[in-house]
């Protein structure tokens, strides 16, 4: 089984590292790809080049490595230029259709997410057509995915809904039901839960502020890249800064 971990990374923190650590432990993947966004659509123009991204992405890559290696886990990590080098904004539909073409209608796929990304699903292009082509594997505490249970959100009353009634039907918490499929099932962890978010991390670099907070909220080759290419930062801080 693949699992392919999208987004802007922008940048990248230790909420997608452990994510992604939890995820191949579960699921027991055979293989983790990092997708950065080529030209998210839906985020602001403000964001940071594609080509820093990547880079970001490969030194987060790194840090999951290491934490892969002290597990001793053979999974192999790899990060791709799928949506970088493809021109127009970047659809995740359109990604999943090209991940199912390269690897065949028989390979186990599944894209990992967390609760927040789960819930904006609707605002998605051709979202309802994603299980078609992978599994979806959501990590939350907050939300309970089963109709008869679920709980709504304030922010996201009408999504949930919505995704409730399109998706009921596909939900497992059998990780075995992913193995036995390449497409179709979404799995809900419910022991596991991100609260890290990318904007609040930028705001804090481009202060330079509480530099103790952004080591526990930032894995080290990432924020050693940051800090080297000064990015984020209106006044990039000394060496003393800690």
């Amino acid at each position: 089984m693949i699992g392919i971990l999208g987004g802007t990374f922008d940048p990248p923190h230790w909420g997608h590292v452990q994510l992604a650590k939890n995820f191949i432990e579960i699921l027991e993947l055979e293989e983790l790809i990092w997708l950065p966004a080529g030209q998210p659509w839906q985020k602001s123009t403000r964001i940071t080049p594609a080509s820093i991204r990547y880079d970001l992405t490969k030194a987060a890559a790194q840090d999951l490595q290491n934490e892969i290696d002290h597990a001793k886990s053979p999974v192999k990590i790899q990060v791709s230029r799928i949506e970088l080098d493809r021109q127009g904004p970047s659809y995740t539909i359109d990604t999943a259709r090209e991940l199912r073409s390269m690897y065949g209608p028989n390979k186990s796929l599944v894209w990992l997410m967390g609760a927040d990304t789960y819930q904006n699903l609707p605002s998605w292009n051709d979202w309802q057509n994603l299980p078609e082509y992978l599994h979806l594997a959501v990590a939350s505490r907050r939300i309970s995915p089963r109709a008869e249970q679920a709980t709504i959100p304030a922010h996201y009353p009408q999504t949930i809904q919505e995704i409730i009634r399109i998706f009921d039907s596909r939900i497992t918490q059998a990780a075995h039901d992913l193995k036995i499929s390449p497409s179709g099932k979404i799995f809900f962890d419910e022991l596991f839960h991100v609260d890290l978010s990318s904007t609040e991390l930028r705001e804090m670099l481009h202060d330079a502020l509480l530099t103790s907070k952004l080591k526990q909220a930032i894995s080290p080759k990432v924020l050693e890249l940051i800090y080297s290419l000064g990015i984020y930062q209106a006044n990039p801080p000394n060496e003393s800064t800690n």
